[in-house]
This record gives C-alpha cells, sequence and structure tokens, in this order.
C-alpha cells in the first residue's frame, strides 16, 4: 500500500461513517440500542479512543519505548469495557470534539509520517512485523466498516 491509497481508504470510510452518523439524532446518540446496550455514543467514543490509541502508539515507538504493555495485556473485550466505563457518562458533545481531535491527529499522522515509519513492516519491532500503516488501517476505515452494520441497523 501506498500513502496516496491509505489516504483514500480513510476519507473514505470517514464519509461512510459521517453519513450515517449524520442521520441520528442527538436523542438517538445517546439511547442504548446497540450491541452490549451501547449508544451510538458509546460507539463513537470507543472509535475515539482507539484512533487516539494509535497516534499515542507512534509517538511512544518514535521515543523508543514499549507502549501500554497493561492495555496489550487485557483481551480486546476487557478494554473495550475499560473504554466504555471511561466515557459512558460524559457528554454528547464531548465525546464528539474528542473523538474529532482523535480522528484529526490520526489522518495527519497517515498524511505526514515518513514513508519508512508507515510502511516498512521492520521499522517498529513492537509491531511484530506489521507495517505501522496496518495499524491506522485497522483503527480507522477496517474498524469503521466494523460498526457500520450495527449503525445502519440503528436507522432502519
Amino acid at each position: 500500500m501506498k500513502r496516496a491509497e491509505l489516504l483514500e481508504r480513510i476519507h473514505t470510510g470517514r464519509q461512510q461513517l459521517e453519513a450515517i452518523l449524520a442521520q441520528i439524532s442527538d436523542d438517538h446518540m445517546t439511547t442504548p440500542s446497540l450491541p452490549g446496550q451501547w449508544s451510538a455514543k458509546d460507539l463513537l467514543a470507543h472509535i475515539g479512543w482507539w484512533e487516539q490509541r494509535i497516534v499515542t502508539t507512534y509517538h511512544t515507538l518514535l521515543r523508543g519505548e514499549t507502549p501500554d504493555p497493561e492495555a496489550d495485556a487485557l483481551p480486546v473485550d476487557e478494554l473495550n469495557a475499560h473504554v466504555y466505563a471511561l466515557y459512558c457518562d460524559r457528554p454528547l458533545a464531548e465525546v464528539r470534539r474528542e473523538e474529532h481531535e482523535a480522528y484529526y491527529a490520526l489522518l495527519v499522522l497517515a498524511e505526514s509520517a515518513p514513508e519508512d515509519d508507515l510502511f516498512n513492516q521492520h521499522r517498529f519491532a513492537w509491531t511484530e512485523e506489521q507495517a505501522f500503516c496496518e495499524w491506522i488501517s485497522g483503527n480507522t476505515y477496517e474498524h469503521y466498516e466494523e460498526h457500520l452494520r450495527d449503525l445502519r441497523a440503528l436507522l432502519s
């Protein structure tokens, strides 16, 4: 994958996510009607947390440090439950703002990080021979796609 393809996929995935979110009223955003009794707001907080985690992970790796070993030791479902607990009581406006900031920071990273940092699978030992662009993909357009079905079902 090249940077242009990565950015195109991020933009396309983001447009799909935003198009669906735009159809959900604020009242409905906070109604627990998704799997696990999450609301669309909870899902947006979840997405934002993972986006920010990738930005933080990248900067940690650049410093030659190991990213959050405690979080990595948790099963994904436990980590997601922890994220839910952190954000479930926050206001919708705050969740939207934080998610947008996290997305923008991740987009800037994808646009400006050196090619070697993004596409060399051996650049960071922590990624276990995955290019860092795969971590970005998994926490942008691939992650959005994972949740779009539930959001579409919410609309129907």
